[in-house]
């Protein structure tokens, strides 16, 4: 689907959205992320590029049933704001789904945007801080993390809060893209265990791939992540680490451990976050990621930021000049 067809589609939701009766809340939100960034590849050479940072336009809204019960749905397109392109897929997400006093369930193509969150991703945007978006340049989510985040095919469910703690758990089939057999593809289970009050924030979360003709390359057999933060005011430092387990071979890694250490301090419209992140590099046994990020943020209102970031990325300690390093500034507003 191109942007054009994308707009269309688009502008037909509001239509509708703007006749649906009083019962029916809904709302039209997005985000552009921009930066100038210059990086230098170690040995390709330097480059310097204007690079969206996962720019979206949505739509979501509830509609009240009675009796405690709610209808949820939402689409969110995803757009390179640099280019004016659509992502590919072009939808971030959209689901359709139910909330009550025991919780929500969402169908569709999930992410950490929609009702019942993400069990693995959710976790990591609770606990960790992002140097400054996790997109572009600075990602570390699904890189460094591994924390999957938007999947096609889904069932989640969000459970209510319970003395600060909630659950989080979603299975679901591939997409066409792992799937190339249908009748023998993967199918996936996420859960995460979260508790969050006064000025602490932690989680547990569990992932589990099964394939009947067993796991390809990038799927694993077990994943575990455990993570904190706590808020002393001004500062608030966290961690995180976990272990992805592979179905490996005499040349890759069977386990792969991560972690990520960082803090973030804030002062009125000023914010700083520093992150150091260590990943084992499955395909080469002897190789480690090493990751150190600085950035800061100067909120100009609560809806546009400035940022200015500098990302080392030591990609694969195993090799010679394998390493990125990323300096870059921009502007995010939120609408």
């Amino acid at each position: 689907m191109n942007l054009h067809a994308c707009t269309i589609l688009l502008g037909g939701l509001m239509l509708a959205a703007a006749a649906m009766p009083a019962a029916a809340q809904n709302q039209i939100y997005g985000q552009v992320r921009l930066t100038l960034n210059r990086t230098k590849a170690a040995p390709a050479g330097e480059q310097t590029e204007m690079r969206d940072n996962a720019s979206r336009l949505g739509i979501k809204g509830a509609e009240d049933l009675g009796g405690g019960l709610a209808a949820l749905f939402g689409m969110e397109m995803g757009i390179d704001a640099d280019t004016g392109a659509a992502t590919v897929p072009a939808y971030r997400n959209s689901y359709v789904g139910l909330r009550g006093d025991w919780g929500a369930v969402a169908l569709g193509r999930l992410d950490s945007a929609n009702p019942t969150g993400s069990p693995l991703y959710s976790q990591v945007t609770a606990i960790t801080s992002f140097a400054a978006n996790d997109a572009g340049a600075t990602a570390i989510g699904t890189s460094m993390l591994n924390a999957r985040n938007r999947v096609s095919n889904a069932v989640g469910y969000a459970s209510p809060n319970f003395s600060g703690f909630d659950f989080r758990a979603r299975y679901y089939l591939r997409g066409a893209v792992a799937t190339p057999d249908v009748e023998d593809g993967s199918k996936s289970l996420d859960l995460g265990l979260n508790y969050a009050a006064g000025p602490l924030k932690a989680g547990v979360g569990f992932g589990k791939d099964t394939r009947p003709s067993g796991l390809l390359a990038n799927e694993f057999s077990s994943k575990w992540q455990a993570g904190l933060r706590y808020d002393f005011g001004a500062i608030e430092p966290y961690v995180l680490a976990g272990r992805d387990s592979y179905q490996n071979t005499a040349l890759t890694r069977r386990h792969v451990n991560y972690w990520i250490a960082g803090a973030k301090y804030s002062q009125g419209a000023h914010a700083v976050v520093l992150n150091l992140l260590r990943r084992d590099v499955q395909a080469s046994p002897a190789g480690v990621r090493k990751r150190q990020q600085l950035a800061y943020t100067y909120a100009l209102s609560k809806r546009t930021e400035l940022q200015a970031f500098y990302d080392w990325d030591g990609v694969d300690s195993s090799k010679a000049n394998a390493s990125i390093r990323s300096v870059g500034a921009g502007i995010r507003h939120d609408f």
